[in-house]
């Protein structure tokens, strides 16, 4: 079985780093013949999409155990989906980490254990607050839109504004009709826009997979004026929570279920 830890540099006695989407590398441990091995996490080069891309990477890797610190939304639905384990272990060496979860001293992760936060401030300090809010370039953004306000449902809201970011600036800014509402056509259809984030009041956990697989980051739970949202994006505070969406979320006839 191969083990996988996130890491801040190509050593045993390297950190372990609690950033999964955002570490510099993973190191590798083979149980069966006991080798190590490191390789750059190409979800750190991303602007956004960094825990979904490193999620997928390991998967790549064919890896079965995964020892970090915190694990988002996102990222949380792809490893599970995969059957990788998840530990959390605290910030000690590489070869530290590996002799705590040899010994039972790791806590098993089933869960998030953080909000979703592409282009939002970190958690955990200032200068990873920096490193996700402050990209070189930031894409584009759609916000489900009902008049000036966030919609509550991302299906069945009239329109989507399109937000193109470069920086910390607004490029440029479009206001789509929703096109319609069928099942799996949303996420394409954003998707081929060049959309890397979505942002709506409430949104199913069926849609959000949708958009997981096209590399498309959700932040659910948010409310307010678009422009306010927008300006909060930009300067990395924009807080997401739980999705607004109260109707059938078991499947049947809700629509923000299915997009």
């Amino acid at each position: 079985m191969k083990l996988a830890i996130s890491s801040n540099g190509k050593e045993l006695n390297s950190l372990l780093d609690p950033r999964l989407g955002r570490c510099p590398f993973f190191a590798f441990y083979d149980t069966d013949d006991e080798k190590w091995s490191f390789l750059s996490n190409p979800g750190a080069r991303e602007g956004s999409g960094a825990g979904i891309k490193a999620s997928q990477f390991l998967i790549e890797q064919q890896v079965g155990i995964l020892l970090t610190g915190d694990v988002g939304p996102n990222a949380s639905r792809i490893l599970n989906a995969a059957e990788i384990k998840i530990y959390s272990i605290s910030e000690v060496s590489i070869k530290e980490a590996l002799h705590c979860y040899q010994e039972g001293q790791s806590r098993p992760i089933e869960g998030p254990t953080v909000e979703s936060h592409s282009g939002l401030a970190n958690s955990r300090g200032a200068e990873q607050a920096k490193q996700t809010s402050t990209p070189a370039s930031r894409g584009k953004v759609a916000i489900a839109t009902d008049g000036l306000a966030v919609a509550q449902h991302f299906g069945r809201c009239p329109a989507y504004t399109l937000v193109e970011i470069t920086g910390n600036m607004v490029d440029s800014k479009t206001v789509i009709d929703n096109p319609g509402h069928e099942p799996g056509f949303l996420p394409r259809f954003l998707g081929e826009k060049g959309v890397n984030c979505i942002i709506a009041g409430g949104m199913g956990p069926r849609a959000q997979n949708l958009f997981v697989e096209q590399g498309i980051d959700t932040v659910t739970g948010v409310t307010g004026s678009v422009e306010e949202v927008i300006q909060s994006y930009l300067s990395g505070i924009l807080a997401g929570g739980e999705s607004l969406c109260e109707h059938d979320q078991d499947g049947g006839s809700h629509d923000c279920e299915g997009h």
